[in-house]
């Protein structure tokens, strides 16, 4: 039974459980997140704060349970609504086989702005002009 969400619910999650292998690192976890509310994750190493996060950035599906963004349900195939979100988890990501301009211009699309023109003004602050066709990899 899918539970309803009103235009003031900004993040829904109904029973969602992660396993990896067999082993548990999210159990049966439901939150109500409501426009305006600041919600913190607390916990030890390996609680499934991070797990959490990344399940509701669809970047990890869950085993079983919902959940909702905006009022919409996140699919395998959902995408749309990260451009309504900001995060950093862990560590920024960046995909190891794109050049640095192609890891900007792929933010850029998902986050549904047209920022090609501001991309070699970017890789110039970051220190990157010149290498910018280089893959990911050779930066560190």
């Amino acid at each position: 039974m899918k539970e309803r969400t009103n235009m003031d619910t900004i993040i829904q999650i109904n029973r969602i459980t992660k396993s990896y292998k067999g082993n548990e690192t999210v159990s049966d976890v439901t939150m109500h997140i409501e426009k305006g509310e600041i919600y913190g994750f607390l916990g030890p190493n390996g609680a499934g704060k991070t797990t959490i996060m990344k399940m509701i950035l669809n970047l990890v599906k869950p085993t079983s349970g919902e959940i909702y963004v905006l009022g919409q349900p996140v699919s395998h195939s959902s995408y749309q609504y990260l451009k309504h979100i900001g995060s950093i988890i862990e560590y920024p990501v960046f995909y190891d086989r794109l050049t640095a301009a192609d890891n900007l211009k792929l933010h850029c699309k998902y986050a549904g702005y047209d920022g090609t023109d501001r991309i070699q003004e970017v890789l110039k602050i970051v220190g990157l002009t010149g290498v910018e066709h280089k893959r990911y990899m050779s930066f560190r």
